[in-house]
């Protein structure tokens, strides 16, 4: 989200998924998807409340598109149930419905502790703490929705062109390739 975010804050996420890449036989390809013009129009137009809810149910549909185009089945998440307003059930349920592929969170059942260790374990913990703000935080509400209203998100979803902001966003994403650079035993993970 330039300029609200920084060059860093995109670094930060490439050398994540570089660390990443370990774990992974093939490539992996890294979406930077613009999301500026979405967040201010939800900054602009929505209940703050609901600001972090509706971003993440555009996210949503934006990664269920660029699946879809890269033939994958799932959406994959770091989710942790109650860690934030966003990942309560009602929350989750509530981001959930836009999308229409299964969305997979491994450590969902984790506590902070347990994701900080395994974060260690596979060396993406130092990277992660790294002080650069990333979109979800630059315009977080003081008191973001725990218990989000489908019906709500609905309404002021429809009182903005998404469809078009997220046409626009899909257009223009940059992906990078980033090579494994060598297999991992997923077994010392957990």
């Amino acid at each position: 989200s330039p300029p609200h975010t920084s060059n860093e804050a995109q670094n930060k996420v490439v050398k994540l998924a570089k660390i990443l890449a370990n774990y992974n036989n093939n490539n992996v390809e890294l979406h930077i998807v613009p999301f500026t013009k979405i967040q201010e129009k939800i900054y602009q137009k929505m209940d703050p409340s609901y600001m972090i809810t509706i971003m993440r149910r555009i996210m949503y549909r934006i990664s269920e598109i660029v699946a879809k185009k890269n033939g994958s089945q799932i959406l994959i998440n770091g989710d942790s149930i109650g860690q934030v307003a966003s990942q309560t059930l009602t929350s989750m349920s509530v981001i959930n419905k836009v999308t229409n592929i299964p969305v997979i969170r491994p450590v969902a059942c984790f506590d902070k502790l347990e994701i900080i260790d395994i974060a260690k374990k596979i060396n993406t913990y130092d990277v992660s703490i790294l002080p650069y703000e990333d979109c979800c935080t630059i315009f977080i509400p003081e008191h973001p929705v725990i218990h989000p209203s489908l019906e709500k998100c609905l309404k002021m979803e429809s009182e903005i062109d998404f469809d078009s902001l997220i046409n626009d966003s899909i257009e223009n994403i940059k992906t990078i390739i980033i090579s494994d650079l060598e297999a991992t035993d997923f077994d010392q993970l957990l």
